[in-house]
């Protein structure tokens, strides 16, 4: 791994900056010659709908105001030895959204702190936002007593599938009942908190590798859960399935109890 530089830019316009960059040194041969990659750190996440699906993608940068020259040439233990070619800088401070004007050895980031960078969880997320609190309503008795057996009946479907295919899907229909039950119950979900489940690990546990990828905040009496998208398939929701919020944290939290005690 070569010389890293940072380069100050306008707040939200990293990709961009990043692409004018990109441009601007496909017609520079020194550029090309000494550049090897330019980084920007972003995430991408999407948020699980009220419908199960999942929304657009939404990217951020986990370094906001910030791009990375990664170099082709190593340096001295001190960094000092790492410069940037006029014509490069030149290059350099005439794109739109460059902020900070540096010298020629510019603003180095040291190998260790790059290979830092590099090592960054850049995987796609997913955002779970379910309420706390419970609020009673009033129903209708008949209602409620349709709700009831929807959930018994399903439950029996669940218990004579002959097949994974139709278990599967009999346990799609109870998990609708189920919801459908507890929201005319409720009003909303009642969760415990994600939040609650992971301070009560050990510190052996919270290093898990697994583990420590799932964040969590509470915010308006809501609970916000991100973990890596690829997270669904490993809690058993896969993602065609258009998972509910509360299935979702319930298998995550089924998940994390799983990983604990094995």
């Amino acid at each position: 791994m070569g010389a890293a530089f940072a380069i100050q830019v306008m707040s939200g316009k990293e990709s961009n900056v990043k692409r004018l960059m990109e441009w601007a040194f496909s017609k520079n041969a020194n550029a090309q010659k000494w550049i090897k990659e330019i980084h920007t750190f972003t995430q991408s996440t999407q948020r699980a709908l009220r419908s199960g699906e999942l929304g657009k993608p939404v990217s951020r940068a986990l370094m906001p105001g910030y791009i990375f020259l990664e170099m082709n040439y190593s340096v001295d233990g001190e960094n000092t030895s790492a410069y940037i070619a006029d014509d490069i800088w030149h290059l350099i401070k005439s794109v739109p959204g460059v902020l900070k004007q540096f010298t020629r050895t510019g603003q180095i980031i040291s190998t260790e702190e790059f290979g830092q960078m590099l090592g960054l969880d850049l995987e796609d997320q997913v955002e779970v936002a379910v309420p706390l609190s419970i609020e009673e309503t009033d129903h209708d008795e008949e209602e409620l007593a349709i709700a009831e057996s929807r959930v018994l009946n399903s439950l029996h479907q669940v218990n004579m599938a002959k097949t994974p295919q139709e278990r599967a899907e009999a346990e799609k229909v109870y998990d609708e009942a189920v919801q459908n039950e507890a929201e005319l119950l409720y009003g909303h979900d009642q969760v415990e908190s994600i939040s609650s489940e992971l301070e009560s690990l050990d510190e052996q546990h919270k290093s898990n590798p697994i583990i420590s990828r799932i964040k969590s905040i509470l915010r308006n009496d809501r609970e916000i859960v991100r973990f890596p998208k690829s997270m669904l398939q490993r809690i058993g929701v896969p993602e065609h399935d258009k998972p509910l919020a509360h299935v979702v944290i319930d298998r995550l939290r089924q998940f994390i109890r799983l990983l604990v005690t094995s």
